[in-house]
């Protein structure tokens, strides 16, 4: 398993709250709120489906990291499930 899917898995697991954001004409954003306040956030374009997802910044209390870690079509079904 890949980073970025790891990342999603815990994120789908664990996750108390997912939000769509604003974001660029032809961009689908997604930020998923972790249990200990951390937010991990993920990208696609508008045009890709479940293969297309990223995972990109997460943002904790004090800390941050940037990520650009694909995320295999298994984990982007779920993170396409908590766009809709």
């Amino acid at each position: 398993m890949n980073l970025g899917d790891q990342l999603a898995r815990q994120a789908l697991a664990s996750g108390r709250c997912a939000t769509a954001l604003a974001a660029p004409p032809g961009i689908v954003r997604l930020a998923i709120t972790l249990p200990d306040g951390g937010i991990q956030n993920f990208e696609r374009r508008a045009a890709d489906s479940d293969d297309g997802w990223r995972a990109t910044d997460f943002e904790a209390p004090g800390a941050g990291c940037h990520f650009d870690e694909p995320v295999t079509a298994e984990w982007g079904r779920g993170l396409n499930i908590l766009t809709r």
